[in-house]
């Protein structure tokens, strides 16, 4: 199974504009059960506790820096699996935003 960087890459929402797959994904993360939730918040905690360990011993431009790189690889790490954890439910997401987006 290969990673999804971005909701382009989702061939169920090609046909959506970005803030549309936006709201798509809100209603897919939104069925999550408790235990995915619970699973994914705990795959966060591991990837952001010991890098803030270790940057809680730096000092000055070593510290910015390492926040810089922290972030962009919790983000780079965190959409593919948060795709990944949503994707089972984007058919039913898709039906419920076509639904709501009808309604007046």
């Amino acid at each position: 199974m290969a990673f999804i960087f971005s909701t382009n890459k989702l061939s169920e929402l090609e046909s959506y504009t970005l803030q549309q797959r936006q709201q798509i994904l809100t209603l897919a993360a939104s069925k999550l059960t408790a235990p995915e939730k619970f699973a994914l918040n705990i795959l966060k905690l591991i990837m952001l506790v010991p890098p803030f360990l270790f940057m809680a011993q730096l000092d000055g431009e070593f510290f910015v820096v390492s926040l810089f790189g922290v972030l962009v690889i919790y983000f780079i790490l965190l959409r593919p699996i948060s795709l990944l954890f949503t994707r089972k439910y984007l058919d039913n997401a898709i039906k419920q935003f076509n639904v709501l987006a009808k309604t007046p």
